[in-house]
C-alpha cells in the first residue's frame, strides 16, 4: 500500500518492535536515514553483511550503532531503508515489512505492508519530508546524518534538484552545523586494496566506440563502484565493471551526465540483463548494479549490447 510522507507516523506507531533495515554495503544515505528515523520514532537500526567505509565513518560520527545480520523474526516490522530488490537483503524478504526509499525499481512494492517511495535526490530527502510531515525536529546527529546522506547520494549536489538544495538548507538550519562538517562526516582515505583494485581495473579495461560515445568494461575481484565511478573520471561516457562473490557475478554501472540526458537508463539496463540471467538489479537512471548467475563475461556483454543500442537509439539484437 502506497502512503505519503505524512501517514509514515500513523503506521510506525502500530508496531512495538521495529527494525530499520539498511541494504548490505550500507552506505551514508541508508545509515543517515535508518538513524533519523529510529531517533524520531524509536526502534533498532540494521544492516545485511556489512558497512560501507564512508558508511561506517557516518556511523562512527553521528553515534549510529547497526546490528549486522539481525534476526528479522524478532521485530513485528522491519521497514527497509534505501533498498529497491531483494538482492540487496539477501534475496530472502522479511514476513513483514514496510518500505522508504527513492529509487524507481518496483520489485519490493507488491509484497510490502507499506511503502513510499518516490523519485528524490536522496533517501534522506524523503526522510527528511517524513519527519517535517510528523511535526518532529531531529536532533544534531541525526540532522548531520540526513545531510551526509545527502551528500553522499547526489555526489556533492552535482545530481541535486532544487527541492534537494531546499532540504539541505533546512536541514543545516535545524541542525546547527556547517556544510563543512557534514562532509569531513564523509572523508575516508581509499584503503590500499582498494587503489589497488581500482588500477587493476584500469589496466585491464576494453574501450568500444559507439558513434561519439565510449563505453569501458572491466572485470576486478572488489570494489566495482569504485573502479566504474574510477573509469568515468578517465573519460569513458559509461562504464561497467563486473566482480565475482561466490557463485555470484556482481556488476556496478555508472554513466556520466550526458548519456543519461540522451535518455540511458541503467537501472532498466542492469535490471532487464539480471533477470536473462536469473538475477536482480536496480538503481538510477545514471548509477545501476546488478547480481546475477553465469559467466561475467557472457553478463557483460549483454549489458554492454544494451548500452550501446540505448546511446544510439537502436533496438536490442
Amino acid at each position: 500500500m502506497r502512503i505519503g510522507e505524512h501517514q509514515f507516523a500513523e503506521h510506525i506507531r502500530r508496531f512495538k518492535h521495529v527494525l530499520y533495515l539498511c541494504h548490505r554495503n550500507a552506505d551514508p544515505d541508508a545509515i543517515g536515514s535508518s538513524f533519523a528515523l529510529a531517533r524520531a520514532f524509536g526502534g533498532s537500526i540494521g544492516a545485511v553483511d556489512d558497512l560501507s567505509r564512508t558508511g561506517a565513518s557516518l556511523a562512527q560520527v553521528i553515534g549510529a550503532h547497526l546490528l549486522i545480520d539481525p534476526p528479522w523474526d524478532d521485530y513485528d516490522l522491519v521497514v527497509l531503508v534505501d533498498t529497491s530488490v531483494a538482492m540487496q537483503v539477501g534475496q530472502r524478504l522479511p514476513a513483514c515489512y514496510g518500505l522508504v526509499d527513492h529509487h524507481l525499481d518496483a520489485g519490493l512494492l507488491d509484497q510490502a505492508l507499506f511503502y513510499i517511495q518516490r523519485p528524490a535526490g536522496s533517501t534522506a530527502e524523503i526522510v527528511w519530508n517524513i519527519l517535517k510531515a510528523s511535526g518532529i525536529k531531529p536532533g544534531r546527529e541525526a540532522a548531520l546524518g540526513l545531510l551526509a546522506g545527502m551528500i553522499s547520494d547526489t555526489g556533492r549536489f552535482k545530481r541535486a534538484s532544487p527541492e534537494t538544495f531546499a532540504a539541505a538548507s533546512e536541514i543545516l538550519a535545524a541542525g546547527g552545523f556547517d556544510y563543512q562538517e557534514a562532509l569531513e562526516s564523509l572523508s575516508v582515505p581509499s584503503s590500499l586494496s582498494q587503489r589497488i583494485a581500482v588500477l587493476k581495473a584500469a589496466s585491464r579495461c576494453k574501450v568500444e566506440r559507439q558513434g561519439h560515445w565510449l563505453i569501458a568494461w572491466t572485470s576486478v575481484n572488489s570494489f566495482e563502484g569504485s573502479a566504474s565511478m574510477a573509469l568515468l573520471e578517465l573519460g569513458a561516457d559509461v562504464a561497467l565493471v563486473a566482480g565475482r562473490h561466490g557463485s555470484k557475478v556482481r556488476i556496478s554501472g555508472r554513466s556520466g551526465r550526458e548519456a543519461a540526458r540522451r535518455g540511458l537508463n541503467l537501472a532498466e539496463i542492469l535490471g532487464s540483463t539480471a533477470r536473462e540471467f536469473a538475477g536482480e538489479g536496480g538503481g538510477h537512471r545514471a548509477a545501476a548494479a546488478m547480481e546475477a548467475t553465469g559467466e561475467a563475461a557472457a553478463i557483460l556483454a549483454a549489458c554492454r549490447r544494451r548500452v550501446a543500442a540505448s546511446l544510439l537509439q537502436e533496438p536490442v539484437p
